[in-house]
């Protein structure tokens, strides 16, 4: 299950980090985006996803000899007419096999398939397709359910931060420019391989 790798449909992209990783609640970071989906779009993509959570269920049971598994929250939610998919990647890490130390971040193409430069802000609004992968877990305080792994993000429709023209210039405060340093580098990170789109 947690090898093949699904491609959603066309969604809205709400409160993306595709470009820099979200540290709020972790040192680790965590790239990561929820893709706004047309309930009337999403009904393959919630039939992969209930059969990979029911899997994952059947999975925990057998390895905890029959015992009843509760579900654990699911990686979307349903409001009004619309899914909710949530997608996350681990910027940092160690890898449990090798116990090396990993960086990674998905790979972002346009929509004729090329490689969006990293100083490109996908803001959130963006129309996107993601790929990932549905990853089992079990855990006895959450229950047995699935992540959606992101890979890699087909950006449709880009959505840019914009400079504001509503205010004239005036003496006062006057910020500091961030140091080149500060700048979103490739150097240190790899970029995983993805053929998806």
């Amino acid at each position: 299950m947690s090898n093949t790798t699904n491609i959603s449909v066309i969604g809205e992209a709400i409160y993306p980090h595709l470009n820099k990783p979200d540290v709020r609640f972790s040192e680790a970071g965590e790239f990561k985006v929820t893709l706004k989906v047309a309930k009337s779009d999403a009904t393959e993509m919630l039939k992969s996803y209930d059969k990979a959570i029911e899997d994952s269920l059947k999975l925990a049971e057998q390895n905890n000899k029959g015992k009843k598994i509760k579900d654990a929250p699911k990686p979307y939610t349903e409001e009004n007419n619309f899914v909710f998919f949530k997608y996350k990647m681990k910027a940092t890490g160690v890898n449990q096999k090798t116990k090396e130390k990993f960086s990674q971040r998905p790979q972002l193409f346009d929509a004729k398939k090329n490689p969006v430069p990293l100083n490109t802000i996908i803001w959130g609004g963006s129309k996107l397709r993601c790929a990932y992968s549905l990853v089992p877990y079990y855990t006895p305080m959450l229950g047995a359910g699935v992540t959606a792994r992101l890979k890699a993000v087909q950006v449709i429709e880009l959505v840019e931060g914009k400079d504001s023209n509503l205010f004239s210039k005036e003496d006062g405060y006057e910020a500091t420019p961030e140091p080149k340093s500060e700048v979103i580098s490739n150097d240190k990170t790899e970029v995983q391989e993805s053929k998806d789109f």
